[in-house]
């Protein structure tokens, strides 16, 4: 693909990639790739109850065709590991969790951040005390953080912040996250470009070509990581972005897994015509 088309398809607030040519320029780069997906918002659309998310199951199987040309695929979500896996379930990825503080590579590698000097339990119960006038606001208690939910209430936002920021000044060790509708409290070395590079690093993947698709704030520290590891960074939706393309919404994002799984496929096919023809000459 020419610098016409690479510049066409690039991130801007205005313009939108195409599913398909972004998939194709991708394998033009013939390059071994690994695949770096988030959940909430890129893969599964926002339920007003967190638990009630689901990625959709063609989707599932895409992503499944996807390992299958030998593309290893890695979650990594602000949900914990133990949700992520149920959501992939029966399909088993390795999990970059809350942000990046647990990652589950394989049931015999659990990578976890030392923080277990913060009372989880304690703020979480100290959240729902605060919360009490406001039902209409949803908690939500992860292993390592605790996040707060105003998406059926929008109306409820300014509260939301003055009790997480208030909340925040008796924990010098967190850091307060914003998401879509969501607020989250959680240890400052979550990081999700750190749980990609600490990923890379694990599988000793140095010659892959990173791709990482992600939706909001707490996804730019990724893009800003795959940016630097000359990968290809993808935000859904609008807002300004540190990624390089743009998908318009999860749609988009499952016609992008679905090209890209495709044109692997065509590619294996041609690959191993080739090596068969050059079987038979020799």
């Amino acid at each position: 693909m020419d610098n016409h088309h690479v510049k066409n398809i690039q991130s801007s607030d205005l313009y939108y990639s195409s599913a398909k040519e972004l998939a194709h320029f991708i394998v033009s780069k013939e390059k071994h790739y690994c695949l770096f997906l988030d959940i909430d918002g890129t893969l599964a659309d926002f339920q007003i109850d967190p638990e009630d998310t689901f990625i959709p199951q063609h989707t599932l199987e895409v992503i499944q065709s996807i390992r299958q040309h030998k593309v290893p695929v890695i979650a990594v979500t602000g949900r914990s590991v133990e949700v992520a896996q149920r959501l992939f379930s029966p399909m088993v990825l390795p999990i970059a969790g809350t942000h990046g503080l647990e990652i589950c590579l394989d049931q015999d590698m659990v990578l976890q951040s030392d923080v277990h000097t913060i009372d989880f339990l304690k703020l979480q119960q100290q959240l729902k005390m605060m919360c009490l006038p406001y039902p209409e606001l949803l908690i939500e208690n992860k292993k390592y953080s605790v996040a707060l939910h105003y998406r059926q209430y929008p109306q409820l936002a300014e509260i939301a912040q003055q009790i997480m920021h208030e909340l925040r000044q008796h924990y010098p060790a967190l850091k307060l996250n914003q998401g879509k509708y969501v607020l989250e409290l959680l240890p400052k070395q979550a990081d999700k470009g750190e749980a990609i590079q600490t990923i890379l690093n694990h599988l000793n993947m140095v010659s892959v070509l990173p791709i990482f698709i992600g939706d909001d704030l707490t996804d730019e520290t990724g893009f800003i990581k795959i940016n630097k590891l000359d990968g290809i960074s993808i935000k859904v939706g609008q807002g300004k972005t540190h990624a390089r393309f743009r998908l318009e919404n999860i749609k988009k994002v499952a016609d992008f897994l679905t090209s890209f799984s495709e044109i692997l496929h065509t590619s294996d096919k041609k690959s191993q015509t080739t090596d068969g023809e050059s079987l038979c000459l020799s």
